[in-house]
């Protein structure tokens, strides 16, 4: 786990972590039922180092966060190696948006996604969405690019 030596250490950590995945389209959602874990791909918005998602409400992941709400992202922004890849994940707690200018500002800045992504949404009612937001407890940054094989963590719950 990363000591850093000041505050500002840690901000430039946090903005370098902020500033990766505002780039970064698409993710993974981890969550879990039964000690058996389940991923599948997602289209997010971030709020700083939090994370917004949207799903439809009859979704298995819905009933899973409700179940248990510890749940992980990982961020990739990969080249064709691996070994040129670097990657982002955020282990926190999901919570159900009920709050409406929250769910509001999530939908607004869901346009700035993929026209694809967006016309999904422009199909339906907001209405029929759940927006999941992601508040995170431990981040950790990979960044084999530069060829470090140990992650960079931050612990925010400490």
């Amino acid at each position: 786990m990363n000591k850093f030596t000041n505050k500002i250490e840690e901000e430039n950590f946090k903005k370098k972590i902020i500033d990766f995945i505002s780039q970064v389209v698409y993710s993974e959602l981890i969550t879990a039922k039964d000690n058996v874990p389940h991923i599948r791909p997602m289209v997010y918005v971030n709020n700083g180092l939090t994370i917004y998602m949207a799903t439809r409400r009859d979704t298995p992941k819905v009933e899973q966060i409700k179940a248990n709400p510890n749940v992980s992202v990982m961020i990739i922004k990969s080249f064709q190696e691996a070994a040129h890849s670097q990657e982002v994940i955020i282990e926190g707690l999901a919570v159900l948006v009920e709050n409406e200018n929250e769910r509001n500002w999530v939908f607004e800045a869901f346009k700035n996604k993929p026209k694809t992504f967006q016309e999904w949404l422009e199909v339906s009612s907001t209405d029929e969405y759940e927006v999941i937001k992601i508040t995170p407890h431990v981040v950790k940054y990979f960044n084999y690019a530069e060829g470090e094989s140990m992650p960079q963590i931050i612990n925010l719950s400490a």
